[in-house]
């Protein structure tokens, strides 16, 4: 997966209950933004688990939230899948 579907992916989560100009420059906003609360970021995980077919550790991508933008999280994430596929590392 790369990292412009990993975006859009995150992207369609926030689509339907925040304001437009907060999803412009979806990929420059801190995560901290739009997960202000520990329960969105569990529903997040859990929608992406879904969306991408992939198991998401909670513990290795959670705590990486308080500090990254979401295209530094969709890098992130698109380089943790790809050590969970088979035939790579």
């Amino acid at each position: 997966m790369d990292q412009a579907t990993a975006l859009a992916k995150m992207k369609a989560f926030f689509v339907d209950n925040n304001p437009p100009e907060s999803l412009e420059r979806f990929e420059d906003v801190k995560a901290t933004d739009l997960l202000t609360e520990s329960i969105d970021v569990i529903e997040f995980l859990m929608y992406l688990e879904d969306e991408l077919r992939a198991k998401i550790d909670a513990n290795q991508i959670g705590p990486a939230l308080a500090n990254m933008t979401f295209g530094d999280l969709a890098t992130k994430l698109c380089r943790v899948l790809s050590e969970q596929e088979p035939g790579t590392s």
